[in-house]
This record gives structure tokens, C-alpha cells and sequence, in this order.
């Protein structure tokens, strides 16, 4: 089939009046979809491009620390001023509550320092927002050359940046999840089973030695960027379920979002009663600025995926020029495309509009995990 692609057309006044009522009070499930129904008809695309499988299905409750009750989650990354652009395309009643940061905990104790200060910049800078936290702590001593260092965590070799590491989770005093080793099959971060599972243990220990309750484990796997290992080998990197308080895949490529695989991924976290998060989303290889076509082969298929699974409950976009951030910090991602949703008009007002449904949890709803906000404690 043929995709049209968008071109910069102006919103008609209808289509420019429903979104912005959209963004200004919470859509009904059956409300949802109106200026999508409504930009198809104007380009002349087939109506299946914007009609989904079904609703979302009711999400699952576990219990989990940090868990919302029956909602997904809104986050992005993943750096600051990518969360601000990233936030800005959103209505206030919509805006994302969950700011993706990363920090190398074996980079040791002033980098920890230095990425703190970075952060409560962040958190600073988006005072009133009711932002939470969702941080990446790599175990590795490079970038994607496989010079994992799960072992040298695990005995200690690192125990003063771990430290400068959970005290800076209590100094920022927002709910947070920890994604401990994320991608943690990838051989690109080279962890042995064993090490990272004593790895895991260890810094989860750190971390709830110090009373911080309101800070979550997540175990998060590479999923298809690591070749979609079985699931044998996958649990021989599982630290327990006393240890994991989410369970945790990155999604990419389109090809990805359809395997058979994450199914049973979401389904093995239900059996050990864990939420899931995505941790990282991003169209690789498509990228969000050709209109019909980038919803078609990847924005639709992800949001097909997060409403027929009930255990995600969190996700993070990460709104970024992949080959921009190659280039600024050395890792090979020329050919991801660039993911900014502000550069396309219609995938930005899909987007936007698919977030307004009421199954998201947005930063005016972040006491729901948790947040106490300084005015008002909640």
C-alpha cells in the first residue's frame, strides 16, 4: 500500500479547535481518536491507518512499589532540555511526569556528583511540573564495547560512587526507578550472568539499607536489539523477584514491535507479578518526521503493542536527533533518524492526541506513584 506523506499543510480550523479542546479537558474512551479520523479524511488515507485493534485493555495491578493503579505512565528523555522541548508539545493536563537521565556508576564518585548536580538542575528547571525520575545506571567502563564491570560493582570496587549514587536518590527527593544494568543482555555491555545478578543484588541492597521507599528496581532487558535471546538463558540474568521491583524492555525498530517475543516477555512478568516498563522508545531506522509513513510503520505499531498488554505500565520516548547525539557523544547511531515529534505537524498531533487518553498518567496526576510536592504533600 502506498503512504502518503504529509505535507505541511495548516490545520483546518475543526481539526485545530478539537485538539485544543483535547488538550484542554480529558477525552472519554470513546471521544478518543476524533482528530485522527478527522487528519486521515483531510490526506485521503485509508481509515485503518488511525482505527486501532481495540481500546486499551484494563492494566493489571501488582502491587509493585511505585506502581500506578490501572494507568500507564508518560515519560521521555533523555536530556534535559530534549524532556523540555519534549514536554512543551503537550497541554499542562498532559504534559509527561517521568524525566529518563543516565548516569556510569563505575565512572566513580565525581562523576555521580557531577550528574546530581546535572539533575537537580533538571528538576530545578521544571519546578511545578511533578517531575519523577527514571535513571539509567550503567555497570560498564566504555560505550557499547563490552567492557562490562557487573563483578568489580558487585565486590565493592565502586562502593564510594554507589554511595555518592543513593545519596543522591535521597537528595532528589521525587519517586524514581532504577534501571540497574539496563539492556543487561546486550553484548555490547558484556555482563556475565553471574556478575550482573550479584551486581543487581548488591546496589538494590544499597539502596533499601537506606530507607528509600520510594525508589523502584526495574530489571530491563535489550529485548530485539539484543536478538531476542531465549528465554532460558534471558532468566539466567534474573537477580529474583525480592530484588526486581519492575521488569523492564527497550523497544526500537519496527520489526521489534510485533515479535512474538515481547508477548511472552510481558506474559513471564505477569507470572512473577511485576509491572512492565519501556524503558526506552524510539522510531530507530523510521524516525518521526515523514508523516503517515512514520505513524504507519512505527508509531501505530507501538501503541497497538501498549494497548493489548496490560502489564506495561510506564513508557519513555526518547525525543531525540540520533544522529545529533552520535556525533556529540561518540556512539554509532548516525542512521536511527531523528525521533523529535515538534518536526513533524502530524505526528506530533497524533501523538499528542493518542497521550490524551485517559488511560496515560501525566504530571498532574504523579501523586498516584508517590510524589509529594512541596506545596501541598501530596
Amino acid at each position: 500500500m502506498r503512504i502518503i506523506n504529509s505535507a505541511p499543510l495548516a490545520l483546518p480550523v475543526f481539526a485545530a479547535s478539537l485538539l485544543s479542546c483535547l488538550l484542554g479537558s480529558a477525552a472519554t474512551a470513546s471521544e478518543h481518536g476524533a482528530l485522527a479520523r478527522q487528519l486521515a479524511a483531510r490526506d485521503g488515507v485509508p481509515p485503518g491507518l488511525v482505527e486501532f485493534e481495540s481500546d486499551y485493555a484494563e492494566r493489571v495491578n501488582f502491587g509493585a512499589r511505585l506502581e500506578p493503579a490501572g494507568g500507564i505512565v508518560h515519560g521521555a528523555g533523555q536530556d534535559p532540555a530534549s524532556y523540555r522541548e519534549y514536554s512543551r508539545l503537550f497541554g499542562g493536563e498532559y504534559r509527561p511526569m517521568m524525566f529518563m537521565t543516565y548516569i556510569t556508576v563505575t565512572a566513580g564518585r565525581q562523576a555521580v556528583l557531577d550528574w546530581q548536580q546535572e539533575v537537580h538542575g533538571a528538576l530545578d528547571s521544571l519546578a511545578g511540573q511533578n517531575t519523577t525520575l527514571q535513571i539509567g545506571l550503567n555497570l560498564t567502563a566504555g560505550k557499547d564495547d563490552g567492557s562490562g564491570k557487573a563483578e568489580r560493582v558487585a565486590d565493592g570496587t565502586y562502593d564510594a560512587a554507589i554511595a555518592a549514587f543513593v545519596a543522591a536518590l535521597e537528595a532528589f527527593g521525587v519517586p524514581a526507578w532504577v534501571r540497574i544494568g539496563y539492556e543487561f543482555e546486550g553484548d555490547w555491555n558484556g555482563y556475565a550472568p553471574e556478575g550482573y545478578v550479584a551486581a543487581f543484588k548488591y546496589i538494590t541492597g544499597k539502596i533499601r539499607d537506606a530507607g528509600l521507599d520510594r525508589v523502584a528496581t526495574v530489571w530491563c532487558a535489550a529485548g530485539g536489539s539484543a536478538g531476542f535471546i531465549d528465554f532460558g538463558r534471558l532468566m539466567t540474568y534474573y537477580p529474583g523477584d525480592e530484588y526486581a521491583d519492575w521488569w523492564g524492555v527497550d523497544t526500537f525498530s519496527p520489526e521489534e514491535l510485533t515479535n512474538p517475543w515481547l508477548a511472552e516477555f510481558y506474559a513471564l512478568a505477569a507470572e512473577h507479578r511485576k509491572p512492565v516498563m519501556i524503558g526506552e522508545a524510539t522510531p530507530r531506522h523510521v524516525g518521526a518526521g515523514k508523516g503517515w509513513e512514520s505513524w504507519e510503520r512505527w508509531f501505530k505499531p507501538f501503541f497497538e503493542m501498549v494497548r493489548r498488554h496490560p502489564e506495561i505500565k510506564a513508557i519513555s520516548y526518547i525525543n531525540w536527533d540520533w544522529a545529533y547525539w552520535s556525533d556529540e557523544l561518540g556512539f554509532a547511531w548516525h542512521d536511527w533518524e531523528d525521533a523529535r515529534l515538534q518536526n513533524d505537524e502530524l505526528v506530533r498531533q497524533l501523538y499528542v492526541e493518542e497521550l490524551a487518553h485517559p488511560v496515560w498518567i501525566h504530571a498532574p496526576e504523579a501523586h498516584r506513584i508517590g510524589y509529594r510536592s512541596a506545596q501541598n504533600g501530596k
